[in-house]
């Protein structure tokens, strides 16, 4: 009866001294990533393009909000999803000749931009700190931009609006270091809606 009370209390001893190595990735991982990205990619910048022939031609983007979330599948793969936000602005000024009362007016064009993307990562943990990783992303780019003129014919469009919904796919790597056990920081580059992305990770 004493052996086994030893063998018991030695059995104990060894669960719960024995050291548990946690990773920055790892299977059954939930992530939350928060970020920003600059400059401008391709997808959003097109619909402004063949504005860039007209007078005083201005363009401005305010960024992209991303929000993306993702399950660890293995302590290698991930899958999840991404959410993104832009908007940006262009103005010029058009000059119509044949319009005597206003030769030369100014032309507004406002844009916003919307990302959907199911994604899979391929990770690389290194530690309960690091975590290097890679992937792509398969979605749906929507954008909305309104024309606004303020030529005083009244027999011109005043305002215009086009939406275009494409399909689109990101290629990116990142890395993410975690400051505490569940907050972090990342940072993405590669073929996405921004070139570069980063922000805080929040990790359960």
């Amino acid at each position: 009866m004493k052996k086994i009370k030893i063998a018991g209390l030695l059995l104990m001893c060894f669960v719960f001294s024995k050291p548990v190595f946690s990773q920055a990735f790892d299977d059954g991982t939930n992530l939350i990533n928060i970020g920003f990205g600059l400059p401008a990619g391709t997808r959003i910048t097109r619909d402004f393009e063949p504005y860039k022939k007209y007078t005083d031609y201005k363009f401005k983007n305010y960024g992209t909000v991303i929000l993306k979330y993702e399950h660890g599948l293995h302590k290698y793969f991930g899958i999840g999803l991404n959410l993104e936000y832009s908007g940006s602005s262009a103005n010029y000024k058009y000059d119509d000749n044949a319009n005597i009362a206003a030769p030369r007016y100014l032309v507004t064009i406002k844009g916003n931009a919307y990302g959907f993307y199911a994604r899979f990562n391929a990770h690389l943990p290194i530690g309960d700190k690091l975590d290097f990783y890679g992937g792509a992303g398969l979605g749906y780019f929507y954008t909305v931009n309104t024309k606004t003129d303020t030529n005083p014919n009244a027999n011109t469009n005043i305002q215009q609006k086009s939406t275009v919904l494409d399909f689109d796919y990101q290629l990116t790597l990142g890395a993410r270091f975690m400051v505490k056990d569940n907050v972090g920081v990342f940072v993405e580059t590669g073929r996405a809606t921004t070139a570069f992305q980063l922000g805080l990770v929040l990790k359960f």
